[in-house]
């Protein structure tokens, strides 16, 4: 995701993030970075394989949780098809959520009926 006080755009790794340690900047990270919480931080019903560092990518909410945001890891852009995931992000389109399953600017919403549809993230 892109992190404007760090200007940071979407789709590529954070320049203070390390693999080996993590954020080395997370003592004095900005507020935008402070305030986030992934989904799977929050939510009790998703069980480990939905860890980020295990599925591939992070889940969010926007419109007062109408939304739902994959936001995938650019190096592993398709792991949202395997399973569990694919399957249960299509019975949360077809229950109504709109899913949207993001790559940097470009990503896939979801419809009821199994199909998907391109989408551009706004600039």
């Amino acid at each position: 995701m892109g992190v404007t006080a760090l200007e940071k755009p979407a789709g590529r790794w954070c320049s203070h993030f390390s693999k080996s340690a993590g954020c080395r900047i997370y003592a004095d990270r900005p507020v935008d970075c402070r305030i986030f919480n992934c989904l799977w931080l929050l939510t009790d019903a998703l069980g480990p394989e939905w860890k980020p560092s295990t599925c591939g990518f992070v889940l969010h909410s926007e419109d007062q949780g109408r939304r739902l945001i994959v936001e995938c890891d650019a190096a592993r852009p398709h792991d949202w098809r395997r399973a569990p995931y694919q399957e249960t992000l299509a019975a949360w389109a077809r229950a109504g959520q709109e899913v949207l399953i993001m790559t940097g600017a470009r990503g896939l919403r979801l419809l009821p009926d199994g199909q998907t549809r391109p989408v551009r993230r706004a600039a």
